[in-house]
């Protein structure tokens, strides 16, 4: 194993020294950041209660590798080169790809892992050599290429003489790879349904094909981790399309995985599919509009414009035009005579409509002075879809709830 921390050198810093303390109490070193080359380093003190600093670098480049292949490299940590006894807590590492664990290696491989606590015995013995392994696996990343890249991370550290983790440190190392994919995706190298209402299917299509430097690519079979998602291979001209169709189950954000198998040995393409369930009717950003006005007499034309919520029907088996059934207080009286609703497309989504809510008067009774008004006017206003729409006695309602506020001013 190459023992890499005596061959470090510092690297020309291009930022001002700038700290802070995160939530493990670690000082991150704003100059440690990143170099002219690239480069990430940081600074650690060389013991107790000093200023000097030991610059430190740990850097690995995996190179170009293969889409759907892993590499793994170990740093051998010097710790000795702390001078003061610091204790290794956990590690983060940013790729979402990758992954680093650290442990603590016998010369004849066995190895055992620390409990994040900063106490003696999490030190490497004197037998033991203190590991960084990091472990990159393709497969988390899309079927396309990726140029270089680097991924940053660090290690967190405690002197053994702190007892109050007040004086972490991070030890910040970086990783660099590139990834080749063997197939083309287009357009889509991941499947997002968005919004899949329940009476619906969402349906995507992209095609594949191999990349120049393998035109015998072929895909042999199709499987999904999730049974809303189904799809199939269709073979086009030279390429093959890959049809994916999302049937909605229960409501809220899901995920699955259209896997798509090759003649590339132990090469399967993994495409991530995600969609959210929602209800045919939906009002956003909530089911309510609520509003300040004086009881005794009509708001203005032009106040609407702030007293509104965007509606959308879904299903596109039928117009996207509501109509109001009626606007009902909580006492179960008819106001409908009191509100004015309009109904506005919404240029940019075909499907999307503003509704807005003008008060015209007529929420007090006969003579009723406003000094007895009621202190908040509750209720709903009922939408509906046109009766060319209703087709086998569905007959869907959505009701946005309504609350008037009486006004401050007389």
């Amino acid at each position: 194993m190459r023992l890499l921390l005596p061959l470090l050198i510092a690297l020309p810093l291009t930022h001002s020294a700038c700290s802070h303390r995160d939530a493990d109490g670690a000082t991150n070193s704003t100059n440690a950041n990143a170099s002219v080359d690239g480069n990430t380093g940081t600074q650690m003190s060389k013991h107790a209660n000093s200023k000097e600093r030991a610059p430190l670098v740990l850097d690995h480049d995996f190179g170009v590798v293969p889409h759907g292949e892993g590499r793994t490299h170990e740093f051998a940590l010097d710790l000795s080169q702390l001078n003061e006894p610091h204790v290794p807590l956990r590690v983060h590492l940013e790729c979402s790809c990758g992954r680093a664990e650290l442990v603590m290696r016998k010369p004849d491989g066995t190895e055992r892992h620390i409990d994040g606590t900063g106490y003696k015995h999490n030190l490497p013995t004197e037998d033991e050599q203190a590991i960084l392994r990091i472990l990159l696996d393709t497969r988390k990343k899309e079927a396309r290429d990726i140029g270089s890249t680097i991924s940053r991370g660090y290690i967190v550290l405690q002197p053994l003489s702190d007892e109050t983790g007040m004086a972490r440190e991070r030890w910040a190392f970086v990783v660099r790879f590139a990834i080749d994919s063997p197939v083309t995706l287009h357009p889509f190298s991941e499947l997002d349904f968005q919004s899949v209402s329940q009476s619906m299917q969402g349906e995507i299509l992209t095609t594949m094909r191999g990349d120049e430097n393998h035109p015998n690519l072929e895909f042999l079979s199709i499987s999904t981790t999730d049974e809303s998602l189904e799809a199939t291979l269709e073979p086009d001209d030279g390429r093959t399309v890959l049809r994916t169709r999302c049937t909605p189950g229960r409501f809220g954000n899901h995920r699955g995985l259209v896997l798509v198998k090759t003649n590339l040995p132990g090469y399967v393409i993994a495409l991530e599919a995600k969609w959210k369930v929602v209800a045919d009717l939906e009002a956003t950003p909530m089911r309510k509009v609520s509003f300040r006005a004086a009881f005794d007499r009509a708001q203005k034309p032009g106040v609407e414009i702030r007293q509104a919520v965007l509606v959308i029907d879904h299903n596109r088996h039928r117009s996207p035009e509501f109509l109001v059934r009626g606007i009902v207080g909580d006492d179960g009286r008819d106001v409908s005579h009191c509100f004015e609703i309009k109904m506005t497309p919404v240029p940019t989504e075909d499907r999307r409509q503003r509704m807005t809510v003008r008060y015209l008067g007529g929420l007090l009774t006969g003579d009723e002075p406003a000094a007895q008004a009621p202190v908040t006017f509750r209720g709903k206003i009922i939408l509906a879809k046109h009766e060319k729409d209703i087709v086998g006695g569905d007959d869907p309602t959505l009701p946005i709830r309504l609350v008037v506020f009486p006004s401050k001013t007389p």
